[in-house]
């Protein structure tokens, strides 16, 4: 059996026959179960105007089997959809295809599932679905099937939305044995395989935006994705993996506005009786006029000790002639060099027009002594005082060793000393003290980051340079009135810049009209901009605002004990959220059961069983784990640190699939047991009574249909138990087989 890691899980597969290709279209033969083939490539190209978007969807089938396969493609549709076109390359002959009603879509699925036993098809129902024949496709050979459709995307307010259904896991249950592999032929296209090995499907999406009003707050929650925007008027949106066909929909959200400062609200309130979530998207505009950056004061302090001999050094010297040639018409800058003593390259801060005399100071720099760095701190805030937009960029690689050593007493001295000067630390390799830098950038306002031994530093530092070059807005602040907000993520806002999207997540206790109101410096003068925004009642789709919102507080809390040192009342709302939404900290891990390691006896004192039995107040993090939180240096205290900064910065929330053995649904830890059924976490079989319905029959289709909100849960497996508003339903091998309407709406009303 293996543990996770400290924050991060390495899952084993446990489904050890060979999978149907991941596919959000599906092919079935005419008996109506799916086909072996396997989907090699996916291609998605979207424009979209305003409102309307023209997707176009590529998929490259190959046949890996002995014999040749034909049957019906099935594609679901997203809402609004019309299909304008569809396509399929065989010889350059062109098919032709019909458009299925919703009704008639999902009565075909559900009996694929009957037949299939696959709940992970069910999701599918809800989309109208394109049908057309497949010519037969021989062994060893792959046919292109092209599809394009028109949709009218969604719209809140100015918030659209852009929903793709990358759904239709398969695998072969219930379908027999998969075939043997394919035999060599010389015309065989892509990789060959062994036996047993899941092919891999590489997917690739393309998005351009368009909008004559301006584009604002481009943002997936879904996947990590690349946002280019040249003009205010446009952006595009790429995503590109191997195997990203798990079944999750791709959403995109993005402002039609052309305010200087937009802002966009996400919310989530499943529950009215209970606290909602909240996340803003705050975007300024990509195009500035040189008279609306604002300039800044920059000092650049850098540890020439003799550790930072060779490599290091040179590639340090490199950050610093990128950031110098990169600096604003008005903007100063101060140069700050220690080891044992302080070398500055100035007394007080000089314009551009120095910049010659600045890079030939780097240029003579040389490693050797110790490290001073409560005195080089010290000389960078004596330069900046007074200064209205300060930003102090320290880096080093070593421990303090000389003058004043003690953290504590350097953080005092260097919070004392600064007037709203933002200082970004870099940690560079492992032998550095991580709480006094964390603790120096987080009482600074800015965050520490670590360059770990095989990481170019003239790379990392370089990134970060373009990232802060422009501000747009200074020392944030945020007052949210009318819905009584609490438990903000982060606390402290940071700086707006040119280019970036700040994200604030929290929680809302009362529903209703909002107004919102950002202010900050721009010019040395303090700015204002106002926005009204109404909070829902009850908003049950986009559970990840509320998983995001719990990996941003439990980040907050893992630094606090960083910081602070840990309490009870720290680590109990840690655990809490934890078991809540599934998450892994150093108090909670989850450990993953290969099938082949539970007859060997030597690792059972490290397994933990997922029974619905189990305790999950014994689920605990190994002592390293646990005790990386309490070091100040090493390898460990690196990537703790680091960890803890993405998950209070945590963009994305990833969706846990049914291959693994925890899943959060709709905000609820779901566990899988041994027997691979899936239970709700607060499930108390002694306790706790179940509604049981039978998988696959009439009452099992019946409840999806009236209550749609349930088939995240029923999608994991053909056994689950999960809570459904204030009742637990039991899907299984027994239970109801025939229920009406009114039978059902007296259960759960």
């Amino acid at each position: 059996m293996k543990t996770a890691l400290l924050y991060a899980i390495s899952f084993a597969s446990l489904l050890l026959t060979a999978g149907l290709a991941h596919a959000q279209g599906v092919v079935i033969d005419p008996a109506g179960r799916p086909v072996a083939l396997e989907l090699r490539r996916h291609h998605v190209a979207a424009d979209v105007q305003e409102q309307v978007a023209v997707v176009t969807v590529a998929h490259e089938f190959f046949n890996p089997g002995r014999s040749t396969v034909e049957g019906t493609f099935l594609f679901p549709l997203p809402p609004e959809a019309q299909v304008s076109r569809f396509s399929m390359d065989v010889n350059g002959q062109e098919l032709t295809g019909e458009l299925l009603s919703a009704d008639e879509a999902r009565q075909i699925y559900e009996e694929i599932v009957r037949k299939t036993l696959d709940p992970a098809l069910l999701e599918m129902a809800d989309y109208r679905t394109f049908r057309a024949r497949v010519f037969p496709i021989p062994p060893g050979e792959t046919r292109k099937l092209t599809l394009r459709y028109d949709a009218t995307l969604t719209r809140e307010g100015q918030t659209v939305t852009f929903r793709y259904p990358m759904q239709g896991t398969l695998t072969w249950r219930g379908v027999g044995m998969p075939p043997p592999p394919p035999m060599p032929r010389p015309r065989q296209e892509g990789p060959r395989r062994e036996h047993g090995e899941i092919p891999s499907q590489q997917s690739l999406m393309e998005f351009t935006i368009n909008s004559a009003t301006g584009v604002q707050n481009v943002y997936s929650p879904s996947h990590e994705v690349e946002i280019d925007r040249p003009n205010n008027r446009r952006a595009s949106v790429s995503f590109e993996a191997t195997n990203a066909l798990d079944g999750r929909d791709f959403v995109l959200y993005y402002t039609l506005s052309d305010s200087d400062v937009g802002a966009t609200l996400l919310t989530h309130r499943p529950y009215g009786d209970r606290p909602g979530y909240f996340m803003l998207l705050i975007d300024p505009p990509v195009e500035m006029d040189e008279a609306q950056i604002q300039p800044k004061d920059v000092v650049f302090v850098l540890d020439t000790s003799g550790s930072m001999a060779g490599e290091k050094m040179e590639q340090a010297k490199e950050a610093l002639r990128y950031s110098l040639n990169r600096l604003g018409p008005r903007d100063r800058f101060g140069l700050v060099a220690f080891s044992s003593d302080v070398d500055a390259f100035r007394d007080a801060l000089a314009p551009p027009t120095s910049r010659e005399d600045a890079l030939y100071f780097v240029d003579q720099l040389e490693a050797r002594g110790g490290t001073n760095i409560n005195n080089a701190l010290l000389a960078a805030m004596e330069m900046l005082d007074g200064s209205e937009n300060g930003t102090v960029i320290f880096l080093t690689d070593g421990l303090p060793s000389t003058g004043i050593t003690d953290e504590g007493q350097i953080r005092t001295n260097v919070q004392q000393a600064n007037n709203k000067v933002k200082l970004f630390a870099f940690g560079v390799g492992y032998d550095v003290n991580t709480r006094l830098l964390d603790g120096l950038a987080r009482e600074a306002g800015a965050f520490a980051d670590y360059i770990s031994p095989e990481e170019n530093i003239e790379e990392r530092v370089g990134s970060f340079y373009e990232k802060v070059r422009y501000p747009v807005m200074t020392n944030l602040t945020l007052d949210l009135d009318g819905v009584d907000a609490f438990a903000l993520a982060p606390g402290a806002l940071p700086d707006l810049y040119k280019g970036s999207q700040l994200i604030v997540a929290g929680r809302y206790r009362r529903p209703g009209a909002a107004t919102l109101r950002l202010r900050g410096q721009v010019e040395g003068e303090t700015a204002t901009r106002r926005y009204t925004f109404r909070f829902p009642e009850r908003e049950r789709e986009r559970d990840f605002v509320a998983r995001l919102w719990a990996t941003r507080r439990v980040g907050q809390l893992l630094d606090a004990v960083r910081m602070q040192g840990e309490n009870a009342e720290l680590k109990e709302e840690i655990v809490a959220l934890a078991k809540e939404f599934g998450l892994v900290t150093p108090y909670t891990s989850y450990l993953v059961r290969e099938e082949e390691e539970f007859a060997d006896q030597r690792i059972r004192q490290q397994q933990f069983n997922m029974d619905a039995s189990a305790d999950l107040d014994a689920i605990t993090a190994s002592p390293p784990a646990a005790e990386a939180l309490q070091q100040t240096s090493g390898a460990g205290a690196v990537r703790a640190s680091k960890a803890i900064r993405e998950m209070q910065e945590a963009e994305t929330v990833e969706a846990a699939p049914a291959e693994r053995d925890v899943a959060n649904v709709q905000g609820r830890l779901m566990l899988r047991t041994r027997e691979s059924a899936w239970i709700d976490s607060e499930f108390d079989g002694e306790k706790d009574e179940a509604v049981q319905i039978k998988f696959a029959s009439d009452a099992y289709f019946a409840f999806l249909r009236l209550y749609p909100e349930a088939m995240d849960f029923a999608k994991l497996g053909e056994a689950v138990t999960f809570r459904f508003g204030d009742v637990f339903v039991e899907i299984g091998e027994a239970g109801k087989t025939d229920m009406t309407e009114t039978e059902l709406r007296a259960l759960f009303e």
